[in-house]
């Protein structure tokens, strides 16, 4: 599946593969890459007016809040791209 962060829609069917995973990089994301907030809210839009959606959206963040929340490891690309910087174990 390609994912065009441009695009709501491939964002939402994207999001729907795995949404408690999805749902956290998309937050990241729009907080992140300002070009594509645009796009990230109005899949959200449609995440919360699909009714089918919104029970992932609903089961997900209950599966969330049972969780405990690790910090998020930076990607490979953001790592390539200088955007963050590689934290090693001391």
């Amino acid at each position: 599946m390609l994912l065009d962060l441009n695009d709501a829609s491939t964002i939402v069917e994207w999001w729907a593969v795995y949404p408690e995973r999805h749902g956290a990089l998309l937050a990241d994301w729009s907080h992140r890459r300002p070009e594509h907030r645009g796009a990230i809210m109005e899949a959200g839009s449609r995440i919360k007016a699909d009714p089918s959606k919104r029970l992932l959206l609903e089961n997900s963040r209950a599966e969330q809040n049972l969780e405990v929340h690790l910090p998020l490891p930076p990607t490979h690309d953001e790592q390539a791209a200088g955007e963050v910087s590689l934290v090693t174990g001391q």
